[in-house]
């Protein structure tokens, strides 16, 4: 989170957009930037399952991180243009990318040659959560995969990628993870009063009938994200600035005044 945060801070800086991928270990759960957490969560389950926790720079639902891929993109406000239109443009360039793998993906609510359009991506804002153990809590604990929204990505009508964005000053932070396998559902484990499992959602080992390697996966995204937006990605290293401020960012990502601050 703190290499994500310096990065959306270098882009608001004036340096180029930049796409990151990565994968958790240990497993872990994230919780959306102003998800409220304090009294819903079960900290010593979620410790005997080894399960870490943090809170996103970005907004939206909490995410259990493991046996998937992270994506963060950030991006100056208008290159893609305006949030929504962003939110939607890196989920049909994530919808290339996937395809390049033999998935039928798409974003849902379009044709099949869509127009630009707005999406309906989990904007930053205050989340008015009600009291825990309540029956409207739980729904509003369900994972960021329980349905899909239009705008979102699927597959045969399943979400396959749950994603969050954050605007901040002239940059835009858009995180988004992308299951592999494994059930969301464990994350209900956590949440205190354990809600009904949720429908099933989507990973790409069961849709694919295997898991590719990392290395294919990366090539398959990247060539998806240049095909859609029509660029040419750079591999490039973070700049002692990016590091250095990481590095400092770092102690506010593993506070526990920011993780359970709501």
């Amino acid at each position: 989170m703190a290499i994500d945060q310096a990065l959306f801070e270098a882009v608001q800086q004036g340096a180029p957009p930049a796409i990151r991928f990565y994968r958790w270990n240990p497993a872990c759960l994230s919780l959306g930037r102003n998800q409220v957490a304090v009294g819903f969560y079960d900290l010593e389950a979620a410790a005997r399952r080894g399960i870490d926790i943090v809170r996103r720079p970005t907004g939206g639902r909490a995410v259990l991180h493991d046996r998937e891929l992270t994506y963060a993109v950030a991006v100056p406000v208008g290159v893609l243009g305006s949030p929504r239109e962003t939110y939607v443009a890196v989920n049909r360039a994530l919808v290339a990318g996937l395809s390049r793998l033999g998935l039928p993906a798409a974003v849902a609510g379009e044709t099949a040659r869509p127009a630009p359009a707005a999406g309906a991506g989990a904007q930053d804002g205050v989340l008015a959560f009600p009291a825990p153990g309540s029956a409207a809590a739980l729904e509003w604990m369900a994972p960021c995969f329980q349905e899909a929204a239009p705008g979102e990505v699927t597959v045969g009508g399943r979400k396959v990628v749950g994603s969050a964005q954050r605007r901040e000053g002239p940059a835009l932070l858009q995180h988004g993870s992308i299951l592999l396998e494994g059930e969301q559902a464990v994350l209900l484990e956590l949440v205190r009063g354990g809600p009904p499992p949720p429908p099933p959602h989507g990973t790409i080992g069961a849709l694919l009938g295997r898991v590719p390697a990392w290395a294919e996966l990366l090539s398959a995204l990247v060539a998806g994200f240049e095909s859609a937006l029509g660029i040419t990605f750079t591999p490039v290293t973070l700049s002692a600035a990016e590091r250095d401020r990481a590095e400092e960012l770092e102690a506010h990502f593993r506070s526990a005044a920011w993780t359970w601050r709501r």
